[in-house]
């Protein structure tokens, strides 16, 4: 009898341990607050480098650029040669200049050869390129190898507007003088007709007014 009671107590215990750990088996509570991030470590040395990557490909090659003047070309500067005009006439008259002895006759390379003459004078100390049409009411133009000068020749023709050529037009004691510049072809033609063209044209393309005496003679390197 003691026994059974013994047992019956052991299972009652064991009731109440099982009511005991049911009850303490509650809800899970609320998470906590994240924590403050800590700070970053500090900044590792750099790695070593990397292998150089492959070359890339060649571009392209660009557009030829335009061709500059010869630089080998002889270009024949004269010298200031002051004003001498000839002939009866008051209101025209002629001056001839000696063509340069290495070179054929100024008429046979008129088409070939750029012949340039130039003027300065009035006391103005400024320089013009010939054909001056209207300048002071007189007119100089030069010619090669025509009217009454022999075809080696350079012809400058002065000519008044109106009335007679004054000593401010023609005479040399007021600095009137002429210089004549003469550049070869340096360009293949077919052509005599098609050389001096093309030589204009690479003035063009140089950005060079022929008109510009300062301009020309520095291309060239000359002196005034």
């Amino acid at each position: 009898m003691k026994t059974i009671k013994t047992k019956f107590k052991f299972f009652i215990f064991l009731l109440a341990l099982g009511a005991f750990t049911v009850a303490c088996d509650g809800e899970d509570g609320m998470d906590g607050i994240d924590g403050v991030n800590g700070i970053d470590g500090a900044q590792g040395p750099a790695g070593p480098q990397g292998p150089a990557g492959a070359d890339g490909t060649d571009g392209a090659d660009g557009a030829d650029g335009a061709d500059g003047m010869d630089g080998n070309a002889e270009v024949i500067f004269s010298d200031w040669i002051p004003a001498d005009f000839q002939g009866s006439s008051d209101s025209v008259k002629f001056m001839n200049i000696d063509f340069p002895p290495e070179l054929p006759s100024a008429f046979s390379i008129k088409n070939t050869h750029v012949i340039l003459v130039y003027f300065t004078g009035f006391g103005d100390g400024n320089v013009y390129l010939l054909p001056v049409l209207n300048f002071r009411g007189a007119q100089f133009t030069a010619g090669f190898g025509s009217g009454s000068a022999a075809v080696e020749d350079i012809l400058i023709r002065a000519q008044a507007l109106s009335g007679v050529l004054n000593e401010f037009q023609i005479d040399p004691s007021r600095g009137n003088r002429f210089r004549y510049v003469i550049i070869p072809p340096n360009v293949a033609a077919t052509s005599s007709s098609t050389s001096r063209s093309k030589t204009m044209d690479l003035f063009k393309e140089q950005g060079v007014d022929i008109e510009n005496y300062t301009e020309v003679m520095d291309y060239f390197g000359a002196d005034y």
